[in-house]
């Protein structure tokens, strides 16, 4: 186990990048980023794959509402401080953590609100069937029968619902005398769209001077993945929005730790546990295709 971070200078995000190196190479690097960056992916599997990928949007709401509920904001207003020179007299107020990770979760909101309409006109666009199967018989309208998701959304669902689930507000009380109650939830979040943006860049990589390939299963050319989607999720405001949370959590841990070797302990073993299993529910949200 690491020092703590006043004794060495790498941060909580660096220290889990540098775990488990192979299961970040299977959750950024598969045969169906490979397809979908190159048009190799047959329509149906490309259907269903948006059509859970919509699905995890919903875990991702429910996750920013629970962040939400749970964060403690400080009861006084924030302190100003000067600005820096070149802008005059001025001053800007110096946020705290959870006034920042509020920001960022209402973003994470607007963004995921975006996103939704965003697939919604592509699925027009291009003839895409984003919708899955009706609901089993007896479940309300707007669910979806688990053996309809992918792996990897129902491990995400699984791992959201843990995080969020508190049967009898025992849990919930615990969590919050915790260092960093939103902990865990801000890792998941950083985690998934870092492994998100560094999946779709690898991909992105793959399709530069790429031949266009026909879809498998004889299906009309539809390169939708490279000229709608990939750019979408590999742009410099996407960039920009995994960077900014991953600041917010390493400042909050620098400055919830300090130099106390337990709390760096506790935050380490805490983080490391949704990092894992992050890792292992990304690498199951790829479906398996043929070499590509």
């Amino acid at each position: 186990m690491p020092p703590p971070p006043s004794n060495n200078p790498q941060t909580l995000t660096a220290h889990l990048l540098s775990l488990f190196p192979a299961h970040f190479t299977a959750a950024t690097q598969t045969p169906f980023l490979r397809a979908a960056a190159t048009n190799a992916l047959p329509k149906p599997l490309l259907d269903k794959w948006l059509a859970n990928d919509l699905l995890y949007m919903r875990a991702y709401i429910k996750l920013a509402g629970y962040l939400l509920q749970i964060l403690d904001l400080p009861a006084a207003a924030a302190a100003a401080r000067p600005a820096p020179a070149q802008e005059g007299n001025e001053t800007e107020i110096a946020d705290s953590i959870s006034h920042r990770l509020v920001d960022w979760l209402v973003d994470a909101l607007v963004n995921i609100r975006r996103e939704e309409r965003f697939f919604a006109s592509v699925a027009t666009k291009y003839n895409i069937d984003i919708s899955l199967a009706a609901s089993a018989p007896g479940t309300h309208a707007s669910e979806v029968d688990d053996s309809l998701k992918i792996a990897g959304l129902r491990k995400f669902e699984a791992l959201v619902g843990d995080l969020t689930s508190h049967d009898d507000g025992k849990m919930g009380e615990q969590q919050q005398q915790r260092v960093l109650p939103w902990l865990e939830g801000a890792v998941l979040f950083w985690a998934t769209e870092k492994v998100y943006l560094t999946a779709w860049r690898w991909a992105a990589e793959q399709a530069g001077g790429a031949a266009v390939s026909a879809p498998q299963g004889g299906a009309e050319v539809l390169d939708v993945m490279k000229t709608e989607f990939i750019p979408n999720w590999t742009n410099d405001e996407f960039v920009e929005f995994v960077e900014t949370l991953e600041r917010i959590v390493n400042d909050g841990v620098r400055e919830a730790v300090g130099g106390d070797q337990g709390k760096w302990e506790d935050v380490m073993r805490r983080a490391e546990g949704v990092w894992r299993r992050v890792l292992d529910a990304e690498a199951d949200f790829w479906p398996e295709v043929a070499h590509v």
